[in-house]
C-alpha cells in the first residue's frame, strides 16, 4: 500500500476536527459499514484509495480500512493532506513554480486513482482551488468517489450536537431519500417554479422537461456511477441528501438568502433580469464579501448555476449559533447557485471556478402552482 502526502497549491486553512474532544465517540465501525457495504456495496477484490487528515481521522480511517478488509476489498493507496511546515512551503513558491509542481503532483495522484475502484475524500483542509483540483483526478480517473468531510461548527457548545446529527444523517436510508427526490424532481420537470420567502425573496424560473437531474442519496455503487453523466454522479458526497440541477432558466426576481457564513453574518439580496445576476446588495459582513467577491470574480459569475434542495431529516437547518450543519442538505433548505458549474455538467466557466451558493432556510417553493416546500418544510 502507498502513502503519499498531497502538498496543496494554496495557504491551507485548518478546519474544526470532525468530532470535538469531550463529546460521545461515535460508533466507527458502524459508520465504516454503512460507506463500505451500504454506499459502495464494496466488490471482493475492489481498490480503495483512502485520503485523509491524519490528526483528524484516525479512528475513522482504522474503521474504514477493517470494513475495507471485511468486504474482500484492497487499500492500495492512502494519501494524507499536509500540515503546518509541510503545506507552508507553496507560500515561498513564485506561480511559476507552483503551477510546476502541482502538475507533476497531479499526474502522480492521477496514476494511482486509475489503478483504484474506489476513492474516499475524507476530512480536506479547505481553500479555493483544492475541490475542483480533485473532481478533476476523479473526472479523469474514472473512479467512484465518497466526499465525506464533515465540519464542525466552530463554538464548542454546538459540536456533540452536530456530531451526534452526522452520526444520525448518514444512516438515512438511501431508498427514502431516492423516494423523496424522485418525487421532487418528477414535479419540477417542465414547471414553471417560483420562491418565495417571508424576508422577501420571490424568484421565478423554469426547469425544462428534459432536465438532468443528480440524485444525491447515500449510494455510489458500481450500477449507480455507470450511468453518471458528471464528474458529480461519480462523486457521492456522505451525509447524503440534495437533489440538484443546472438545467435552470429564465430566471427573474429577487433573492434574499443567506451565504455559507451562516445567519449571523447577515442576508444578501440578489436580483436576476433576464436570466442574469444584475445587482447584489446585503447587511452584514455576508453583503460586503459577496459583493467584493462577485465584482472580483469574471466569466459566467453573473450566471444560475444550480438549483439545489436539501432532503436529510436528520439535519437540522440551522444552530442557534447561525452555523448551517453540512452545507444546507438538511430538508426543505432551497439553495440557488451563481457562477460555474463545471462538477454539476453545466456550461457555465467563471474564472477559477468561482461560485456561490444561496440559502433560503424558510422558503416555500411551488411548481405550476403546487407547494413542494413550505416555510422551509418538505410538502410530502
Amino acid at each position: 500500500m502507498r502513502r503519499l502526502s498531497l502538498l496543496v497549491a494554496a495557504v491551507l486553512i485548518q478546519s474544526p476536527p470532525l468530532f470535538a474532544q469531550g463529546t460521545s465517540t461515535p460508533d466507527w465501525t458502524r459508520i465504516a459499514d454503512l460507506v463500505v457495504v451500504r454506499t459502495l456495496a464494496l466488490a471482493p477484490g475492489e481498490r480503495v484509495v483512502i485520503h485523509h487528515d491524519a490528526t483528524r481521522d484516525g479512528r475513522l480511517v482504522s474503521a474504514l480500512r477493517a470494513a475495507v478488509a471485511r468486504a474482500g476489498g484492497v487499500v492500495t493507496g492512502e494519501l494524507v493532506w499536509p500540515t503546518g511546515a509541510t503545506a507552508a512551503v507553496y507560500d515561498t513558491m513564485s506561480p511559476r513554480t507552483l503551477e510546476a509542481r502541482v502538475a507533476r503532483e497531479d499526474s502522480s495522484y492521477l496514476r494511482l486513482l486509475r489503478e483504484a475502484d474506489v476513492y474516499l475524500w475524507l476530512h480536506a483542509p479547505s481553500h479555493h482551488d483544492l475541490p475542483r483540483r480533485i473532481e478533476k483526478l476523479i473526472a479523469a480517473s474514472e473512479v467512484r468517489a465518497i466526499h465525506f468531510h464533515w465540519t464542525l461548527p466552530p463554538d464548542p457548545a454546538e459540536a456533540a450536537t452536530a456530531a451526534a446529527m452526522y452520526e444520525r444523517a448518514i444512516a438515512v436510508a438511501p431508498a427514502e431519500l431516492d423516494r423523496l427526490e424522485g418525487a421532487m424532481e418528477r414535479s419540477l420537470k417542465g414547471a414553471r417554479v417560483r420562491l418565495t420567502s417571508p424576508g422577501g425573496s420571490d424568484l421565478t424560473f423554469t426547469i425544462p422537461a428534459d432536465a438532468w437531474f443528480h440524485r444525491n442519496t447515500g449510494l455510489a455503487t458500481r450500477d449507480k456511477v455507470a450511468t453518471g453523466r458528471t464528474t458529480r454522479d461519480r462523486e457521492e458526497e456522505l451525509p447524503a441528501g440534495v437533489l440538484r440541477t443546472t438545467d435552470i432558466q429564465n430566471v427573474e426576481g429577487k433573492l434574499v438568502a443567506t451565504t455559507i457564513q451562516g445567519t449571523k453574518a447577515g442576508t444578501v439580496v440578489v436580483t436576476f433580469s433576464a436570466g442574469r445576476v444584475t445587482g447584489i446588495e446585503g447587511e452584514g459582513t455576508a453583503g460586503r464579501w459577496l459583493t467584493a467577491a462577485f465584482a472580483a470574480a469574471s466569466g459566467d459569475n453573473d450566471q444560475p448555476a444550480e438549483l439545489v434542495i436539501g432532503f436529510n431529516p436528520a439535519l437540522l437547518p440551522m444552530l442557534p449559533s447561525g452555523f448551517m450543519p453540512y452545507y444546507g442538505y438538511g430538508a426543505g433548505i432551497v439553495r440557488i447557485a451563481i457562477g460555474d458549474n463545471w462538477e454539476s455538467g453545466g456550461r457555465n466557466r467563471a474564472r477559477d471556478h468561482w461560485e456561490q451558493w444561496l440559502f433560503v432556510v424558510d422558503g416555500t417553493l411551488t411548481a405550476g402552482g403546487t407547494e413542494l416546500v413550505r416555510d422551509g418544510k418538505l410538502v410530502h
